[in-house]
């Protein structure tokens, strides 16, 4: 019996699903994952001289491409609460990896990324920011504007990128691929079906034929009185 190889084609739907969006690994165990990124609290008390190079290259010793932590959303900024308060032990306060910009009067992350997220503890004021730097509550998540010369020393919180073995395509370019996929799969599985059917019709219908003209036709006295009468009459 001929049966569509499903199990089979929804192997192979599951490797190009996973070809698509590409292998997320972090840099190792001790690292937790959280959407595209990994994060690692790293304890160790850091140098008061220069604390955020300190920071920066305990960070990036742990990892390739890791950095003091940078927060996008408030998403993530809930994440790294949550996690400090079920995994981490940590002061009270860390260090944000951030600065403020005397030249454009705004706070910028030191991994370069854009600041479309903030969660200030206090209003906004117009106090002197030229030596001001950031930390976060770990209880709370709220985020307090302090002096650059009382830092927060006791551990380090870094976030470093997935690791990808591929590109990740954009959106709508992966969702497109993996629609003409199950689409492919979809008709590979009907085609099949449909020529199993087939054949079995096609057996099912020689069986018949091969009964039929087999069967004999049972002689009677009229039967042999009509061949009397054609002989006669020949």
């Amino acid at each position: 019996m001929v049966r569509p190889p499903v199990p089979a084609l929804f192997g192979l739907l599951a490797a190009a699903v996973s070809s698509v969006n590409g292998a997320a690994e972090c840099p190792s165990s001790a690292w937790i994952p959280f959407r595209s990124s990994c994060y690692i609290f790293l304890h160790g008390t850091l140098n008061d001289v220069a604390p955020f190079d300190d920071a920066r290259d305990l960070c990036k010793d742990n990892a390739s491409g890791a950095d003091i932590i940078s927060i996008k959303n408030r998403e993530e900024n809930t994440f790294i609460e949550e996690t400090f308060e079920n995994h981490w032990q940590a002061p009270d306060y860390i260090l944000l990896g951030m600065f403020f910009d005397a030249d454009d009067n705004t706070f910028k992350w030191f991994d370069k990324s854009e600041m479309k997220f903030t969660n200030w503890i206090e209003e906004e004021s117009n106090e002197e920011l030229l030596n001001t730097c950031a930390s976060m509550n770990t209880k709370s998540g709220g985020w307090r504007k302090i002096s650059c010369e009382n830092l927060p020393l006791a551990g380090t919180l870094c976030k470093a990128a997935f690791a990808y073995e591929k590109t990740y395509l954009p959106d709508k370019t992966a969702l497109t691929t993996t629609l003409v996929i199950v689409f492919t799969i979809v008709v590979t599985v009907s085609a099949a079906l449909f020529w199993f059917l087939y054949k079995r019709s096609i057996s099912s219908g020689a069986l018949c034929i091969t009964h039929h003209s087999t069967t004999e036709i049972p002689y009677s006295d009229e039967t042999i009185l009509i061949d009397e009468e054609n002989e006669y009459t020949a």
